[in-house]
């Protein structure tokens, strides 16, 4: 796997297709395995998917100190300039979203953002229940990879895709456990997110934006992507009514379609 210095970091990345340059962000705890291969390919038939993994995560080198989401953005910003792309689409999910909302609001060259399942942070976004605060917020010291697995996907995935998919949720399980991100990393990503808001500034968005939503979400409730909708200028909401956290997982193939049909 290809990586590239950016502000003192290795940052593993890889690219796909030859289309137009559309970067993935992916959100906490996440790397790029996570994006799955049937969606990756699925968008590599008409973009250039660049995908990489957030400092702390996956094959990009560990942090030293905390950072902040606007680091994260830095950090997106940079590989871009590594990879000699000026003008690209961002998609960005979940914390992925955040990192993506920093990344336009500070810099040019993106002509139309996707945030899927995300939210604008601060005191304007709606928080999870209690029930799925205390499983995100878990300590991962003295766990095993299997097990902190098992309990993310039931917050990621809808009961019914869960039941449905037995052979994916075993791979998804494997995959996971076998990439887990350090106990440490995982605090500081937890802890940018709970500094993270956009929520005043999301009026300096001035590109077409598409919010993807699961309806099914607990992690990151359907209202934040009203509240999204409302704060973006020029923004409006798809939503896939069988998907929880990760539609591109639950419904791969209306997602392709919805950003295809957006960006193209």
């Amino acid at each position: 796997m290809p990586k590239v210095k950016v502000n003192s970091m290795n940052i593993n990345y890889e690219m796909y297709g030859t289309g137009p340059p559309l970067l993935m962000i992916l959100g906490l705890g996440a790397n790029i395995t996570w994006w799955g291969n049937y969606f990756i390919k699925g968008l590599a038939d008409y973009f250039k998917v660049i995908v990489f993994d957030n400092r702390g995560t996956g094959q990009s080198s560990n942090p030293k100190s905390q950072y902040t989401v606007k680091t994260l953005a830095d950090d997106a910003y940079g590989l871009l300039k590594a990879l000699n792309i000026e003008n690209t689409f961002v998609f960005g999910h979940s914390m992925g979203g955040g990192i993506a909302q920093e990344l336009i609001i500070k810099y040019s060259g993106i002509s139309k953002l996707i945030l899927c399942d995300s939210t604008c942070g601060g005191s304007k976004s709606i928080l999870a229940s209690p029930e799925i605060l205390q499983i995100v917020d878990k300590t991962r010291s003295g766990r095993t990879p299997t097990e902190i697995a098992m309990e993310s996907l039931k917050i990621f995935y809808s009961p019914e895709f869960i039941r449905n998919h037995p052979k994916l949720i075993d791979y998804a399980v494997q995959n996971m456990a076998k990439s887990q991100m350090p106990p440490r990393n995982y605090e500081w990503q937890r802890t940018a997110i709970k500094s993270f808001t956009t929520c005043d500034r999301l009026k300096n968005i001035k590109i077409p934006t598409l919010i993807m939503h699961g309806a099914k979400d607990a992690l990151v409730p359907l209202q934040n992507a009203k509240i999204l909708a409302e704060l973006i200028p020029n923004a409006h909401i798809k939503m896939f009514t069988e998907s929880a956290h990760a539609p591109y997982v639950e419904e791969p193939d209306a997602v392709i379609d919805a950003i295809v049909e957006f960006l193209l």
